[in-house]
């Protein structure tokens, strides 16, 4: 069942052509600091922003990096629109399950063909098991430690850094890499856990229709109970990454020191950039 969240709606970024953009500033760590505003961004991706939008992220938070997780075809089919001033990254971590998940319109008929394919073949995983593989999978494929150490380095890089994370709807590729950052912060479990179920509400709307998008191409019960759970946002998901990094290194903290090698002086200056 979902878990019914208290919204600080602080932390959301009203954009036109976004759902889920919000800002991370605010939240408390351990030792009694706070996140600096208008710094570290979390989003869905920017394919409809408007012209109101991009003047926005570029006058009032002054954005000037931008990491996609997407894959090349969803950013051929979804390109992000270009932000004045703003650097560009290109880091595509390796999971089927939360592609799946994000795909467009464009790729529906495609999709399910897909989905109907795998379910024959006894290989459609339900009950959330398809996301939490691709979650532990971010923590223990060398590529994904690749992706995301580079992640933490982006956010260290300039010292004026202003950055945006996102992937397709701002779920889980992108709910993975904001739990690193609000780990490398200083940030407890339960705070991590509660920014990451956060995109079940800014979701919901966007999940509705995507849902009866589907059902025009299908009405077996099997493909829309695995549509709706690649969509859903559960805690057990994220709760799979933390328990994992726990697992390979003692915490998560633990895991980006010595797994991902962002080791105390990154985390000192990291600290130092986006904490008061």
């Amino acid at each position: 069942m979902m878990e019914k969240l208290k919204i600080k709606s602080d932390h959301l970024i009203k954009l036109n052509g976004t759902f889920n953009t919000r800002d991370l500033g605010g939240y408390s760590t351990i030792s009694g600091k706070i996140i600096k505003s208008k710094r570290l961004l979390r989003s869905d991706d920017l394919y409809k922003l408007t012209s109101s939008d991009i003047n926005v992220l570029v006058d009032d938070y002054h954005l000037n990096t931008i990491i996609d997780f997407r894959n090349s075809n969803e950013r051929q089919k979804r390109p992000d629109k270009l932000i004045p001033g703003a650097n560009y990254y290109i880091l595509s971590p390796d999971d089927e399950t939360a592609v799946i998940a994000s795909s467009s319109l464009n790729d529906d008929r495609r999709k399910i063909d897909h989905l109907i394919s795998l379910n024959r073949q006894g290989k459609l995983i339900l009950d959330n098991d398809g996301l939490k593989k691709g979650m532990i999978n971010f923590v223990t494929q060398s590529s994904s430690q690749t992706i995301y150490r580079k992640m933490l380095d982006l956010c260290i890089a300039r010292p004026d850094a202003v950055v945006l994370e996102h992937c397709r709807g701002g779920k889980d590729r992108t709910g993975y890499g904001t739990a690193l950052i609000l780990f490398a912060l200083g940030v407890d479990s339960q705070t991590v856990i509660k920014d990451y179920l956060m995109t079940a509400h800014y979701n919901n709307q966007r999940n509705k229709r995507r849902m009866d998008e589907y059902r025009r191409y299908t009405n077996d019960r099997t493909i829309l109970e695995y549509l709706a759970s690649a969509m859903a946002t559960r805690r057990e998901v994220i709760q799979a990454g933390i328990d994992k990094m726990t697992e390979l290194a003692g915490s998560p903290i633990q895991y980006i020191e010595t797994v991902l090698g962002f080791d105390k002086e990154h985390i000192k200056i990291m600290r130092q950039m986006y904490l008061e």
